[in-house]
């Protein structure tokens, strides 16, 4: 296996295990993690995934921001390379309470992500052109599995 990620090894597998609220709760499981990411809304867990897109450089960010202060990184569980993450046995066997999907980020372009998403239920896979459109699809998506 190469130590080199690609779009698929590095698909994020997002189990959803409440929706109360308005708030999707839940954990994150990935071949480019060390850890299991757990997320109180939805909007944290965008962050905590972008931490790791950023710490790992892939995919690579079509913008970033200048400083002259030193960049502070945030602690995150981003492998190195594949070897150093979880196994796929192990990101295959997570599945969420309320439903599980798969997150595939493409691009970075224009300080968004770009990808699509495979809901593992038998629901069409569905692209999104940014972080607010995965937003929408999720909320959409989500809820209706939660009622």
């Amino acid at each position: 296996m190469s130590n080199a990620f690609n779009h698929y090894s590095a698909a994020l597998r997002v189990c959803v295990d409440q929706v109360e609220d308005g708030r999707i709760s839940g954990r994150v499981f990935s071949q480019r993690l060390t850890t299991p990411i757990t997320f109180a809304d939805f909007g944290g867990m965008l962050l905590q995934v972008e931490a790791v897109l950023d710490a790992q450089n892939f995919p690579q960010a079509f913008q970033r921001t200048r400083s002259f202060a030193p960049r502070q990184t945030a602690a995150v569980p981003a492998a190195d390379c594949l070897e150093d993450g979880m196994s796929p046995e192990v990101v295959q066997a997570a599945k969420g309470t309320v439903g599980t999907f798969q997150l595939y980020v493409i691009t970075r372009r224009n300080t968004t992500w770009q990808g699509f998403v495979d809901w593992l239920d038998g629901s069409p896979k569905q692209e999104y052109n940014s972080v607010l459109e995965l937003l929408k699809l999720a909320d959409e998506h989500v809820f209706h599995l939660a009622q």
